[in-house]
């Protein structure tokens, strides 16, 4: 009777195993194919914070203020 058991106990072991071996391979090529769009995903963190970067605009200098300025070859300094 125990070798019946363990005899019976293999079998079903061995079946799984090979059940597995089979549907393996099959779940992994039909995730795959599922679009990605479908899948549950965690929210990913933004690249880029949404707060407003202030700025303030700076005209160039006017022809004027290149007349103050001195030449390095100049001998006026």
């Amino acid at each position: 009777m125990a070798l019946a058991v363990t005899t019976f106990t293999v079998a079903v072991a061995a079946v799984a195993v090979v059940a597995a071996a089979v549907f393996a391979p099959i779940a992994l090529l039909a995730r795959a194919m599922n679009p990605a769009s479908r899948r549950r995903r965690t929210p990913s963190t933004t690249l880029w914070p949404h707060e407003t970067i202030e700025a303030e605009v700076v005209s160039g200098t006017r022809s004027s203020d290149e007349r103050d300025l001195l030449r390095l070859d100049s001998d006026k300094g």
